[in-house]
């Protein structure tokens, strides 16, 4: 999927994601021209800041498309989703952190995650 594809898709599921993407890639030529320093980022310093926080965005967003749908939980969103269960799991803490999730009951051992309706 092409960053373009990403962000829309983030746009979607995650409008704060996505407004946070956006001010970075609008802050792009700043960084391209410098600092007070003289300190410049190149076009590959910037992707390799960039991308990863894309591809962590996208990973929740698609989570809270996931949870969207019914309540899930981290070994099942896991599987669905095709991410680690460590990384489901993190995704997961913050998002609560953020509000965006809540424990809607158990699954066995396991809690069961649902998207916070606002």
């Amino acid at each position: 999927m092409e960053t373009d594809e990403k962000l829309q898709f983030i746009k979607t599921h995650d409008p704060d994601g996505a407004a946070r993407l956006e001010r970075l890639t609008g802050k792009k030529d700043a960084l391209k021209e410098g600092n007070v320093y003289g300190e410049r980022f190149t076009d590959r310093q910037f992707s390799l800041v960039f991308n990863p926080l894309l591809d962590t965005t996208f990973e929740r967003a698609r989570i809270l498309e996931a949870l969207s749908q019914g309540a899930d939980t981290v070994p099942g969103l896991s599987g669905k989703l095709g991410i680690g269960k460590d990384r489901v799991f993190n995704h997961i803490k913050e998002m609560m952190r953020k509000n965006l999730v809540e424990i809607t009951g158990r699954e066995g051992r396991d809690p069961k995650f649902r998207r916070k309706i606002s």
